[in-house]
């Protein structure tokens, strides 16, 4: 099973509550550019687990514009200061019902980082930026392996595709 770990897109920095961030401009157009660069690698995630907030669930709204999913969840595990090993659970229970499942996950730091090191012991929690993608590959009675973390800054300059569709990146 493949596990992609998603940092939402640039937030405001204030709203009336934090779950009530919303993206920026910057935030749709680096997630836009992320969701263009993840359809080459995967077409069909079979589910998406998304944090209830308004800035993840932006986010995915503009992921779906790129990416096709079988389901798609909103999941309170997901929040920033959720319980990492409890959100880690739940992931490994959707890889025994489906092994070779591609899975999403949009959420936030710290939760993002604390999620990979929960899957991966070996591996401290890494930093995301906003957009940034994480691929974790689990096989069956080896735990998760981490295989790469990308984000906006690295995508663009070092793929020669253009991403016409990401207005101020474009």
């Amino acid at each position: 099973m493949n596990i992609f770990i998603m940092r939402h897109g640039q937030a405001a920095p204030e709203a009336s509550s934090d779950a009530l961030r919303p993206l920026t401009e910057q935030g749709r157009d680096e997630t836009c550019l992320m969701a263009q660069w993840l359809a080459q690698q995967v077409p069909v995630f079979e589910r998406v687990l998304v944090s209830p907030y308004l800035r993840t669930r932006q986010t995915w709204q503009q992921l779906s514009r790129h990416l096709a999913a079988t389901q798609v969840e909103y999941c309170d595990e997901l929040t920033p200061n959720a319980d990492a090993d409890i959100a880690a659970s739940l992931l490994l229970a959707y890889g025994e019902l489906n092994r070779q499942a591609n899975i999403l996950v949009v959420s936030h730091m710290p939760m993002v980082g604390f999620l990979v090191e929960s899957l991966c012991p070996a591996t401290m929690a890494p930093i995301f930026v906003t957009s940034g993608v994480a691929k974790l590959t689990l096989e069956t009675g080896q735990g998760a392996v981490f295989n790469w973390l990308e984000g906006p800054h690295n995508i663009r300059p070092h793929y020669a595709q253009p991403y016409p569709l990401c207005g101020s990146l474009g």
